[in-house]
């Protein structure tokens, strides 16, 4: 039952004030991309995660004009980089979960222009340390990426070096900060 305090997204029930947003069941599958539409009318509305979904291009539209939210997760989904870019009129988002997506390098540029992340996870995709020689955001404080190669290495390393404040995890093998690497 619902009433002027709840509203229905996808057949679940959800209260209009939360400022969280996930599914209670995991790996939920949206029938209808549309439904999305209601999180504009979760005023509150900070913190999304859609893992385990099959949110896509039309659904992260509709997620894109949630102004308020600072941050998402999209782990475990299908988007790919034409998907990422409507990410890029979250002038709030801080936070982004990539691991396990369909992006590629193509979605660096979009990322580049999410200037407020402070935290941004792609590994486990096919992106990897080589591909993020062109990052460049200043507020990012940690980065997770899949470092394989030499070039990863070494594109990690320097970059660290051009972002000293940002953390950068390379899954498995160790972090770099500030130019140096320690395993």
């Amino acid at each position: 039952m619902t009433d002027k305090n709840t509203i229905v997204i996808c057949g679940e029930v959800f209260k209009k004030k939360r400022t969280h947003f996930s599914f209670d069941s995991s790996y939920f599958q949206i029938g209808d991309m549309d439904e999305l539409k209601k999180l504009q009318e979760l005023p509150n509305l900070e913190s999304v995660s859609l893992n385990g979904t099959n949110i896509n291009d039309q659904g992260l539209k509709h997620l894109s004009a949630c102004g308020t939210l600072s941050n998402i997760n999209l782990t475990f989904t299908p988007i790919s980089d034409k998907d990422i870019a409507h990410l890029v009129k979250l002038n709030h988002l801080k936070f982004l979960r990539l691991k396990e997506t369909e992006v590629t390098r193509k979605s660096v540029p979009y990322f580049n222009q999410m200037t407020h992340l402070v935290s941004l996870q792609v590994h486990e995709t096919d992106i990897s340390g080589k591909d993020m020689a062109g990052l460049d955001l200043a507020r990012l404080e940690e980065l997770f990426v899949d470092c394989e190669d030499e070039e990863d290495f070494d594109t990690l390393l320097a970059l660290s070096s051009r972002l000293p404040s940002c953390e950068i995890i390379a899954k498995g093998k160790g972090v770099f900060l500030n130019g140096v690497f320690e395993a």
